[in-house]
């Protein structure tokens, strides 16, 4: 009797099969993954908005100078300022995201409070956040 076995040529012929599927599909496995650090970086400036209103709430209705007055206080986790695109991670002190000072409850809504700095998305857009709450992705 004859054993039947794989040959060399046939098995590297299933090796390639596997690393192309692999291949073609890296693209989309990268897109899921900068779609879901988005989405993650929109819930940072939720989580943002809701601790401005609430210092708002406590200080006659203005917002703090900077984003770092909000932590502890308000917002008890550090990572909120950190954006989940960014490989590196900053301070409470030096946020991932551009605050605009000098605004109050009393400001258009629609006036832009928070938003993402340029290399956030590698340049492919930013969130922004509104004064009104809402969060928005901008290219």
């Amino acid at each position: 009797m004859r054993r039947r076995a794989f040959t060399i040529i046939e098995l590297l012929v299933v090796v390639f099969v596997f690393l192309a599927m692999f291949a073609a599909l890296a693209p989309f496995v990268r897109m899921a993954k900068m779609r879901a650090n988005r989405i993650n970086c929109a819930n940072n400036l939720r989580q943002i908005s809701l601790g401005l209103h609430k210092y708002a709430r406590d200080h006659q209705n203005k917002f703090p100078k900077t984003l770092g007055e909000l932590y502890p206080g308000y917002i008890t986790d550090g990572e909120i300022f950190n954006c989940p695109s960014i490989k590196f991670r900053s301070a409470k002190d030096t946020p991932d995201y551009i605050y605009t000072q000098d605004l109050t409850e009393a400001s258009p809504g629609r006036e832009v409070i928070v938003l993402d700095t340029d290399g956030n998305h590698k340049r492919s857009g930013r969130n922004v956040l509104r004064v009104d709450g809402t969060v928005e992705w901008v290219k």
